[in-house]
Order: structure tokens, then sequence, then C-alpha cells
């Protein structure tokens, strides 16, 4: 199975920083986006290391991606689908799928059995990319 990446929200880990501090905040987001960037990559890395610790998931869902994927049939992808509701897939004809995921279905995909060769195909293409490297040495390393 191969993907190759279409889109990614651009700065995921700066968007998922800001989705932290926002839950526990009263400052606008502009705010806090500003104090983040002052505070720069290394306090971000804090910020991701504390969620997948505390396993508070919930904001990696604004990390959002869409992916083309090659070599996968209609039956993996539908046991896929059955189990993990956030993954949206297009079928393109073949193999093909149009796929968008959230990254906390992609850890979520990543700690499971039946979806760990998804979530690699997909990890794979973002380092690839270069997109979200410290999300990528914190969640998938």
């Amino acid at each position: 199975m191969k993907a190759s990446l279409v889109w990614s929200s651009p700065k995921p880990e700066m968007t998922i920083a800001v989705a932290m501090r926002r839950c526990y905040s009263t400052k606008t987001i502009e705010e806090i986006e500003i104090e983040l960037e002052k505070k720069g990559p290394e306090y971000w890395k804090f910020l991701l290391a504390k969620c997948l610790q505390d396993k508070s998931l919930d904001v990696l869902e604004h990390f959002t991606m869409s992916l083309l994927l090659d070599g996968m049939t209609e039956e993996e992808m539908s046991a896929i689908l059955r189990k993990f509701q956030y993954v949206r897939a297009t079928s393109l004809g073949d193999s093909d799928w149009l796929v968008s995921v959230n990254a906390r279905t992609l850890v979520e995909l990543w700690r499971d059995g039946g979806g760990r060769p998804l979530a690699e195909s997909i990890v794979i293409e973002l380092r690839k990319q270069g997109v979200s490297p410290l999300f990528d040495e914190l969640a998938f390393r």
C-alpha cells in the first residue's frame, strides 16, 4: 500500500498547541498564537508530549490530511471504515482511494493491529513530505 499526500493542515504542531492552550485560556486565538510563536517549537513539543501522555487526543483532531492510497482492497477499506468512524474514503476504482483522516484517528490506527498498515503508509508519506516532524517524533517513533 502506498500513500501520497494531497493536503495537510498548515503548521499542524502549532494548530494542536493552539487548541491545547485555548481549552484552558480566556485569551484570544491570536494572543495564544503570538505567545506560542515566542515560546517556539520546544514548547509545542512539550504540549504534544503532554497530550499523548495524558491521552487527551481530542486536540489532535484539528490536524487533518487528505491522501491518495494505492493498493488497498475494498474489503480492507471496509474493515477500516467500520472500525474507525472518522476515516473518510472515496473509491477511485480498482484499489485506489481518496482518504481523509485526522491525527487522532491516525494515532488510533497506529495503535491498532488492523489499522497499523494504513497508518504506517500515511506516516511514511508524512515523513517524506516533512509534515509534522515533532508530532511524528512523539507519536510514531
